[in-house]
């Protein structure tokens, strides 16, 4: 008990530290558990491996068990073709990748491909909760990465299985792959049947739901462990035979607290086993996460874009999917166990994954993805054909009420521009035929592009309303109505006062949504 308390104080403030000075908590839990070890080294004290051992196995079962819970299949439906194409091409790649990087480095063929393996996934729990923070769990690109980061533990979890089955030959891996699919489709039945069953027929209380939970978890590592594969194998399966709406969401709701404990105790257990890797291995780590970030972005950034997706949503997609998984520290730990890898090498794959965890909330803000879409190609064409337009409208920002406005203006016979800073949407737009300038609306430079004095009408649906100030104050006593869509109050006060014409989005959502109940309610 004195050993889990000294784990509890350390884990207590490194979360402190963490809440005082805004910084991630992973990597200060693991740095507790580096200085636990010092100190009880510097004071002869002798820290239970037991405690140790049991605190990693119990943590990796409740973080592989809630990380299952948050990957339901239903986001993936409508867009199964993308995701399987942006998640298959994004871990052979980076697994490739991350194979002939450590050969190149000088690593035999074992500890490459756990190093490749290790590179390959991202991290469940990084991404969920980057997601929920910033409530885009049920936008298109939120459903693509989380049915990506679905498909990689998949692939990551047999992958792992042949590799802990290799050193028994072929027939034993292709067994093992074999035994943990069977799981699967278990998993997949009390997913799709079982599940919605309980959840419909019995009325469950909290208590007998976190049982239930918990029993399920217990029923899928037992059965991992009768049929000789690691447990938490049985324990990301659970959590993914509970994932469908809306046990998930009971689920999730009462594991949160317990999780993030547990989490706590893992990421401290591991520091304390960590063993301190040599000067050349902190190189290699640099390395590896160089090779990691660059591919990762580069390549889902491309493979998004190409399967119809948003230059935006492509970017944010791979700058968000570039660390490593809580799977890679999984499959590192199986194989110090197995005795294929060594300790320090255990050590250089915990390096490389908490820090790649530890910088995605600060790479995977707005800015560095509107930095990124800077350097995307620009398509031009278009600029010389609006030098002798006039009476045309100028669309600043295509945005969602897009193809609706480009209709209407083509049905009364009105030739319009389109401004937008989104290449995959400029590129969509030219195969349409439509006049389109890759650029940003807010720029004095481009309004003179698109000859906006000579418009008609101009319309501003940019993503903050205070970029349509440049154009009011640049058209102010022109020609051209401008009409801008607005949010608050505030914002429809300012547009009137330079001289424009608000478009209140929330009236014109009110008049909709009452339009849609007289009609339904007539019926």
């Amino acid at each position: 008990m004195t050993g889990l308390a000294i784990l509890l104080v350390a884990a207590a403030i490194a979360f402190g530290i963490s809440k005082l000075f805004h910084l991630p908590p992973i990597p200060l839990l693991m740095l507790s558990g580096v200085g636990l070890r010092a100190l009880a080294h510097q004071f002869e004290i002798e820290v239970p491996e037991e405690l140790v051992s049991e605190m990693i196995e119990i943590g990796l079962a409740v973080l592989v068990f809630t990380a299952g819970v948050d990957l339901s299949p239903r986001r993936m439906r409508g867009r199964t073709r993308p995701i399987v194409i942006v998640a298959v091409s994004q871990f052979v790649a980076l697994g490739a990748a991350g194979v002939f990087t450590a050969i190149f480095l000088g690593y035999d063929l074992t500890t490459s491909l756990y190093l490749g393996c290790a590179l390959s996934a991202s991290s469940t729990l990084v991404v969920v909760r980057h997601l929920q923070k910033r409530r885009q769990m049920f936008e298109p690109f939120g459903r693509l990465v989380l049915g990506v980061l679905l498909l990689q533990d998949i692939f990551i979890i047999i992958l792992m299985v042949a590799l802990l089955k290799s050193p028994d030959g072929a027939l034993a891996s292709i067994n093992g792959v074999a035994n943990a699919v069977a799981l699967g489709f278990l998993a997949v039945a009390a997913h799709k049947w079982f599940v919605p069953w309980v959840t419909k027929s019995l009325h469950l209380d909290d208590e007998e739901l976190m049982l239930g939970a918990l029993g399920v978890l217990f029923a899928f590592s037992g059965m991992a462990y009768l049929l000789e594969l690691p447990f938490i194998v049985g324990a990301f399966l659970a959590g993914f035979s509970l994932s469908a709406f809306p046990m998930n969401g009971l689920v999730r709701g009462m594991l949160g607290s317990l999780s993030g404990f547990f989490l706590a105790l893992f990421f401290i257990s591991i520091g304390a086993v960590l063993t301190l890797p040599s000067p050349e291995m902190w190189g290699h780590s640099l390395v590896f996460i160089s090779v990691l970030v660059i591919v990762t972005v580069v390549l889902v950034s491309i493979v998004a874009e190409a399967v119809g997706y948003s230059t935006r949503a492509s970017i944010e997609t791979g700058v968000l999917l570039s660390q490593t998984s809580e799977f890679s520290l999984i499959l590192a730990l199986t194989g110090v166990a197995s005795g294929q890898i060594s300790a320090e090498l255990f050590s250089m794959i915990a390096v490389i994954t908490v820090s790649t965890m530890t910088i995605t909330p600060f790479f995977s803000r707005e800015k560095v993805a509107w930095t990124l879409m800077k350097l995307h190609p620009r398509y031009r064409r278009g600029e010389s054909d609006c030098e002798t337009m006039v009476d045309h409208a100028v669309l600043l920002g295509y945005g969602r009420a897009g193809a609706k406005t480009v209709k209407s203006l083509k049905e009364h016979n009105i030739r319009i521009v389109v401004v937008d800073d989104d290449a995959a949407v400029i590129r969509k737009l030219i195969q349409k035929g439509i006049t389109c300038i890759q650029a940003d609306g807010s720029d004095e430079h481009t309004l003179q592009l698109t000859n906006s004095k000579q418009a008609r009408v101009v319309f501003c649906s940019m993503r903050r309303t205070r970029d349509a100030e440049i154009a009011l104050q640049y058209l102010k006593g022109e020609r051209p109505k401008v009409l801008v869509r607005t949010f608050e109050p505030h914002e429809a006060a300012m547009v009137e006062a330079a001289g424009g014409h608000p478009i209140r989005s929330a009236d014109a959502s009110a008049k909709n949504f009452i339009d849609w109940v007289e009609l339904n309610l007539n019926n």
